[in-house]
């Protein structure tokens, strides 16, 4: 998925993320609902993005691996 196709799906860049979490080097992406949020974490110089939810802190992990599987797993989620 591009950054566009990101945004129209309802992902944004969040504003903070605290010490101790897993996020600390690169973006982490996040999309509000009345469900809950879902997270998306793209590591700094490429690599295996991560889609999750839950606390930040002990995350429940729903997906590892390239960004163009981020589509299908959204459609299977929501």
């Amino acid at each position: 998925m591009s950054r566009e196709e990101l945004a129209l799906a309802g992902f944004f860049p969040a504003d903070w993320i605290p010490s101790g979490t897993p996020y600390r080097h690169g973006e982490l992406l996040v999309r509000m609902s009345t469900r809950g949020s879902l997270r998306l974490f793209i590591p700094e110089g490429g690599g295996e993005v991560e889609v999750s939810s839950g606390s930040l802190f002990e995350p429940v992990v729903h997906y590892v691996g390239a960004l163009e599987g981020v589509a299908a797993l959204l459609q299977a989620l929501l």
